[in-house]
């Protein structure tokens, strides 16, 4: 073998192994966050819906938002859509429908992106109880001290170079900043569908 294949091989095999430790290290992070008591419920089911992933960012989309919800009593699910592209608004769409006929009705909250891309889905459907966008409250994009962190979602944003993504602080990176905010929301979710 040449220097320049065992280079590219070596090159190769740390990319892939930043994308693993970074993924899994999200994965199986748990936070303590205390429990907001009596939380009024929701009566229908909150979907959290995945934004652009890449290699370097595809586990755990929203970290540790979902996990929060759950504690405090939610019926979360998470709709995984392709990585990227037009197949996205697809599968959100047989989703939807399907959702439809069962005559079921979901609150859906995504990230500014995904919204943008897939605002037309959401219009007009009996599934949509509402749509939410959800941004981080912080005033930046704050960085942790966990480097690889910083690393792996800095290498995914790269993937998508010509296209804005959420901050890291939007969906709960490196720490879930914005549980307060969303459970507020959920809050007032639920009050709309108490007296609906």
């Amino acid at each position: 073998m040449s220097d320049g294949t065992i280079a590219f091989l070596i090159l190769l095999f740390s990319v892939f192994g930043v994308s693993s430790i970074t993924n899994v290290y999200r994965q199986r992070r748990s936070y303590k966050i205390q429990l907001k008591p009596n939380c009024l419920l929701t009566r229908h089911p909150i979907v959290f819906v995945t934004g652009p992933r890449s290699i370097f960012y595809f586990k755990k989309y929203w970290n540790a938002y979902p996990e929060i919800l759950t504690e405090h009593g939610y019926e979360v699910f998470t709709l995984h859509l392709p990585w990227s592209g037009s197949q996205r608004g697809a599968v959100l769409q047989k989703f939807i429908r399907e959702q439809e006929i069962l005559k079921k009705k979901y609150h859906f909250i995504c990230d500014e992106i995904t919204s943008a891309e897939l605002h037309p889905h959401f219009e007009q459907s009996g599934a949509v109880a509402s749509l939410t966008q959800f941004k981080s409250t912080s005033p930046n994009d704050r960085q942790s001290k966990n480097l690889l962190l910083n690393i792996g979602y800095t290498l995914h944003t790269l993937r998508f170079i010509h296209q804005r993504l959420p901050t890291s602080d939007d969906l709960g990176v490196h720490f879930p900043i914005g549980a307060s905010p969303l459970l507020k929301r959920m809050q007032v979710l639920a009050e709309q569908d108490f007296l609906a």
